[in-house]
Order: structure tokens, then sequence, then C-alpha cells
């Protein structure tokens, strides 16, 4: 199904960009036109109904993103989109997933072509495809299920399943405010401990990819001087490389997940409602601090990491709140509004280290309380935090 999807795709994509010398009977063969058009060929007929229809909506996709770049400058010489030269994703949509609540395996539709093409040359007989693993068992509403090409005799599967919504709950003066960083993941600071009320998550985070991009730099060198010695001036990226990188993906995507579990289940046993980040929308942009900080600041997946901890937040009915960090990490927490009148720079003496007068900080910690103060500000909440009990961190680990 993966080769049929890929051929489809193909043939969408000539069409789109040869349509002025093939005489269709349409000013240009939009999405409507191809999965009516296409709905009797070969690979259309391989793949199930809405499937076929979603590899033509992807390419559709595709070519509206183009012009659209194309139109705006948002890209200079912008690509239309390429042909496919190897088997693609496929995508079921609801109606040809088969699954009952409670059960381990769903079923999926195959189409009437493939079964006839499978039986007469291969002897298989089945006429529907069967995925079986326990975590359907807790899953009722799946939407899509996303088949990757196998690798290695592994076959990738996305499954998008619907998750009631749960009511939020009301504001309860307690809140945790979390400061992000390159060194110090998350630094939080939490405005219902008295004593320990700051805390730092994420400390390995740094370590992955630290590990990963000294070991993708030895492999890729080896490679370079090994392809100049065959006379090759510009090497592809090695098979061992790119194994590497995804294998770097998947632990940071596996390590932010349980931070941000971890984070969700230290707020529903505080009984903390509201959850407040900084944002850093823009905050690297024309920065420059150095190949390394370079390549640690602009890595770091800010986008991914609120977007995972709001939602496991939100299954637990808890608020984010994304709010800008201006002057935060400079403004001491003893000054009476943080804002640039107030900010200090000469006030971080060194990483980590923030000094006002005789009172001396975690800079990390400083951030977070600041954090909370422009939230409360923003909110009009009539609440105070003494400063001067801002506590040093102590690290919360998390398993890598």
């Amino acid at each position: 199904m993966c080769y049929a999807a890929y051929k489809l795709w193909n043939v969408c994509n000539y069409e789109r960009q040869n349509y002025k010398g093939l005489s269709l009977p349409v000013k240009y063969p939009d999405w409507y036109y191809q999965k009516s058009a296409h709905k009797d060929g070969l690979w259309f007929k391989q793949l199930p109904s809405q499937t076929a229809q979603e590899i033509c909506k992807q390419l559709d996709k595709a070519w509206k993103s183009f012009y659209f770049l194309k139109k705006s400058g948002g890209i200079e010489d912008p690509k239309p989109p390429r042909f496919k030269h190897d088997n693609i994703a496929i995508t079921y949509m609801q109606n040809g997933i088969v699954h009952e609540p409670g059960s381990d395996t769903i079923r999926l539709s195959i189409s009437k072509n493939l079964r006839k093409y499978m039986s007469e040359t291969y002897q298989i007989n089945d006429t529907f495809l069967y995925l079986k693993n326990r975590i359907f068992k807790d899953v009722d509403m799946i939407k899509q299920i996303k088949l990757y090409p196998p690798e290695n005799g592994v076959c990738e599967v996305i499954v998008v399943y619907e998750i009631p919504d749960e009511d939020m709950l009301s504001d309860n003066g307690r809140y945790l405010s979390i400061d992000l960083g390159v060194h110090n993941l998350m630094t939080c600071y939490d405005s219902t401990s008295e004593k320990a009320n700051t805390f730092i998550i994420g400390r390995k985070y740094l370590s992955i990819c630290r590990y990963y991009d000294k070991e993708i730099a030895r492999i890729q060198s080896q490679w370079a001087r090994t392809q100049a010695e065959h006379g090759v001036k510009y090497p592809k990226l090695s098979k061992h490389a790119q194994r590497l990188y995804q294998s770097k993906r998947n632990h940071i995507h596996d390590y932010l997940h349980k931070v941000t579990r971890c984070m969700t289940m230290y707020c529903k046993l505080h009984n903390i409602h509201t959850v407040i980040i900084g944002d850093w929308t823009n905050i690297r942009k024309d920065k420059d601090f150095g190949d390394k900080t370079n390549q640690k600041l602009h890595s770091l997946p800010f986008k991914q990491l609120t977007t995972m901890l709001a939602y496991k937040l939100a299954l637990e009915g808890i608020r984010l709140e994304v709010i800008s960090e201006a002057y935060s990490s400079q403004t001491s927490p003893l000054a009476p509004d943080v804002i640039r009148r107030y900010a200090k720079k000469s006030n971080r003496v060194e990483r980590g280290l923030y000094l006002d007068n005789d009172f001396a900080w975690n800079a990390d910690c400083v951030g977070a309380f600041n954090i909370l103060r422009l939230y409360l500000k923003q909110k009009e909440i009539d609440l105070t935090f003494d400063a001067k009990s801002i506590s040093h961190p102590y690290v919360l680990k998390v398993a890598a």
C-alpha cells in the first residue's frame, strides 16, 4: 500500500506540474478534481478510498504552501513539491478503522483490488489487516492511523485518538511558574511551599544532546575523510549518522514526555491549578553567542515542550499560561515591579548567581519567581510572595 501511495502521489504531482499541456477538462487539477478523476485509476484502487483521497489532499496542501511562499516571498525561489522515489506513509481515516471498546486489536480495511492481487500473487486471502497492541484497550475514539513503510523489519505506527475535554479547574491561588533554560531545562517556583519552593527538572536534556552531537561529529569526520580518499568532494550524510539523528530525536522526545508527565503529577499532588511558563517565541532571533552556545540554544524544543506540557495538564484540568518573560531574569525579586527600569544585568555576577546587596539567589529561580509576578500583574491578582523566602533549588530527577 505504501508503494501504491507513492505512485499515486507521483501521478497526481505530474498532472499538476504539466496541466497546461495535458488538455484537462478543468483549468487547474485541484484536490476535488483529482480525487474524482483518479478514483478508477490503478494506484487509487489499490488503496482504501479515504486513504487514497488523503494522499491527494496532502499533495494539495504541499502545492498551496508552494504558491503561498511564491506569493509572499517567505522563501527565496521556492521549489514545487517533488516526486517521491520510494514508498511513503499511508493514513487510515475513521471509516476504514474498526475497533471494539476494550479490545487490544483493531481491524483495517483492504481494497478489493489489493485483496485480489495478494490472493493471486502470494496466496494471501486475508480480508482485513489486523493490528494488536495493549494500548488499544484504553483508546475509544480512534480518528486516524498512520502507517510508515517498514525499515529493518519494523513498521512505525502513529495512532491519533480523541480524548474528552476536562473542565478547567478554577483558580485557587496556588501557582507554579517555570523558567526555561539551556543548562537547567526547567527551573520552577512553587507558590504553595514555604521552605523548598524551587526545584530544577530536566538536567539530563543537555547531557543527551551533548552525547549525540559529539558522536555525530565523530562519525561525520570519519565519513568525510573516507569519502575524500575516494575523491568525493561533497559527501552525503552517512547511514550511521542518519540513525544517530533519528535516535537523538527519539531519545529527546521520550525524555520530554517523562519530564512533562512528572511536572503534571507534581501539580496534581500539590493541588496546583495554574502553571505559568515563559514565552520563548522569537527570543532566539538574531542572537549569536558563539557556535557551541548557539547549537544548544537554537536546538531547544520550546514549542514541543510547551505542547506536551499543555495537553498533559489539560487532561487533569490544570491551566497552562504562556506569558512574556521580559526582564524577568535581570530584575531583582526585591524590586517593586518587573520592568526595564529595575532590570540590572550587573546583578547576575556569574552564571547561576544573582546578587542584590546582601541577598543571593540562584539566577534561574529569580527568573521563575519574576514570571509569577508578571502573571499576577497581568491578571490583576492581588497576591504577593516574599522574595526573601526563595530557597536554593533542589534537583527533581527524571530517568533519561
